[in-house]
């Protein structure tokens, strides 16, 4: 079968991105012809991400299309992301109508005129608090595209059961949906996960974007000063105010045990896990978490805001003391764990079984299955 697999911008890098990635990965060990489809921002971008989420695969046929002039006048990230999307998945559909036995959307987060979608979040609503006119202008637009763009996809997968629910929240009963969970190495950074000698290190792994809060970690580190605090993800041009942010809010509070790290490589992601204690999420409803599982697996214990698919499909499986839906609560979560050897060893082991659901083998599996169905 001819397929193609669309990732409006697959050098982002984050964990839709890796979705995408292993989307084509599947289909290319199941036998079938796979393109995965992208669009270029910058010279060589595109291998940002092989660099830092794929050193050991590469898809056999990978397209890459120049983005239009004037969509790459919208910047790679930032305020426009979702309308950049919204007019990339159009120039690629517009391209490549006919060509495909199935066309796989990663990118849109809406039903659009694919035969199957994969939604992390749906494009309608908003993923930051900010308000004033030119956001209601912004959010017209995106409306007025995604109107124009959408379809009666023959199956639509979403992250996590909570984005499930905000799916149908927008687009009703009308469309076969299910849950997929986005596949995480499990079985890489688990070799790490019975390392004892762990030191009072928190981290936190993040694409840094405006929208996940990242500066109100430092708030947590100005109270635990007996801990080391960790911040490490990908950064592109939209990181700047972000990094700034952060800096800023460090400066402000006087704060000396916060550590950013940028486009850390895979290999030294896991050397790093495999001597930290603790993973903390920041105040924002993340629509599954691949980095928390990440962490799980390789002997943290997470801690995450009470809301969004990491908490409803993840950690909340493992206990309720996880959780929290004020920032400042998270040094009473961290001393009571530290303050109970038995309670810490019970909350660690159950995190790396845990861990195993959300492997690429399960995500494969359940990928193939629902696609033979259509």
């Amino acid at each position: 079968m001819k397929i193609a697999v669309f990732n409006a911008h697959i050098g982002l890098a984050g964990g839709g991105e890796q979705v995408a990635l292993n989307v084509t990965k599947a289909f290319e060990e199941s036998g079938h012809d796979v393109d995965l489809i992208t669009y270029r921002f910058e010279v060589e971008d595109v291998e940002r991400v092989f660099k830092f989420l794929s050193p050991d695969y590469r898809p056999k046929n990978l397209m890459i299309y120049n983005t239009p002039l004037l969509i790459k006048l919208l910047g790679i990230g930032g305020r426009f992301v979702r309308l950049r999307r919204l007019l990339l998945v159009n120039d690629f559909l517009r391209k490549n109508r006919g060509k495909y036995n199935l066309i796989i959307d990663t990118s849109s987060n809406m039903p659009s005129k694919s035969d199957v979608v994969y939604i992390h979040y749906p494009v309608t609503l908003r993923t930051t608090s900010r308000s004033g006119f030119h956001w209601e202008v912004y959010d017209k637009v995106v409306q007025y595209m995604s109107k124009r763009l959408l379809g009666k996809p023959k199956l639509v997968l979403c992250n996590s059961s909570w984005t499930v629910r905000k799916f149908r929240e927008v687009y009703g009963e009308g469309y076969n949906v299910g849950v997929l969970h986005p596949p995480v190495d499990v079985e890489y950074f688990s070799e790490v996960s019975n390392n004892d000698k762990r030191e009072n290190i928190v981290i936190t792994i993040s694409r840094f974007t405006p929208e996940k809060k990242l500066d109100e970690i430092v708030k947590v580190a100005n109270l635990l000063k007996d801990f080391t605090f960790v911040m490490s993800g990908s950064v592109a041009e939209y990181s700047t105010p972000v990094l700034r942010s952060i800096t800023s809010r460090i400066n402000e509070l006087r704060v000396k045990n916060v550590r950013l790290l940028t486009n850390v490589r895979k290999s030294e992601l896991r050397r790093l896990l495999s001597i930290v204690k603790y993973y903390l999420h920041p105040p924002f409803p993340e629509h599954f978490g691949i980095s928390v599982v990440e962490a799980m697996s390789a002997g943290l214990i997470p801690i995450v805001y009470r809301d969004g698919g990491a908490w409803y499909d993840v950690v909340s499986k493992v206990s309720d003391l996880l959780g929290y839906t004020d920032i400042m609560e998270v040094p009473n979560i961290i001393e009571r764990i530290e303050g109970d050897r038995e309670l810490y060893m019970r909350l660690r082991n159950k995190c790396i079984e845990y861990s195993k659901m959300f492997s690429y083998e399960r995500f494969k599996e359940g990928l193939l299955n629902v696609v033979s169905t259509l």
